[in-house]
């Protein structure tokens, strides 16, 4: 690795207008900050990207440097900017498909809902009589679209056992459906 001198010295260069004097500079930092990086990401693809992407803007922004101040620091910053950047655009677009499907999924089932069967009220019946606890966790995850991560966190519980507890939900309901279906075709 260069010495923190070489490494001034290749900004100074680079500043000026040498690109070639950049390589050494992203060679003495690029380990450091994909680690970095990948505390924050697990995929070894957007680490790689968001690592190349902050190469660039800070190369890009180099003139406003102050050589012999913390290069990492703010090459670091940068990254962090980058990835924060990413994850927003990432969350925007899964809530846009998110709510598209939800969207498309309300129509598909309004479309196929056949005006003589009841289930879905015999569904609204059925959760009504779930006890508080069940009725709440339905409501966080169906209703209000709630990660199951934050329902979890809310509740004080792991998102695995509730998991389980929502596969249990889901089972009884579907039990209850059908009783509530066979009792008005048996009418």
């Amino acid at each position: 690795m260069a010495s923190p001198h070489e490494i001034d010295e290749a900004l100074r260069r680079a500043q000026g207008g040498d690109p070639d004097a950049y390589g050494p500079v992203v060679a003495a930092y690029q380990a450091r900050l994909r680690a970095f990086l990948s505390g924050y990401v697990p995929q070894a693809q957007w680490v790689d990207d968001l690592a190349q992407q902050s190469f660039v803007s800070a190369y890009g922004a180099l003139r406003g440097f102050r050589v012999g101040t913390d290069f990492y620091a703010w090459l670091r910053q940068i990254a962090y900017n980058h990835l924060r950047a990413e994850l927003e655009r990432t969350s925007r677009r899964r809530r846009l498909e998110r709510d598209y499907l939800l969207e498309v999924g309300a129509a598909e089932m309004e479309r196929r809902i056949d005006p003589e069967d009841d289930s879905l009220d015999a569904l609204r019946d059925c959760v009504g009589r779930l006890p508080d606890a069940s009725r709440d966790l339905v409501r966080r995850f169906y209703a209000d679209g709630l990660p199951l991560a934050r329902i979890a966190a809310a509740l004080g519980r792991p998102a695995d056992s509730l998991k389980v507890t929502l596969f249990k939900i889901r089972a009884r309901l579907k039990e209850c459906v059908q009783q509530a279906r066979a009792a008005t075709s048996g009418s």
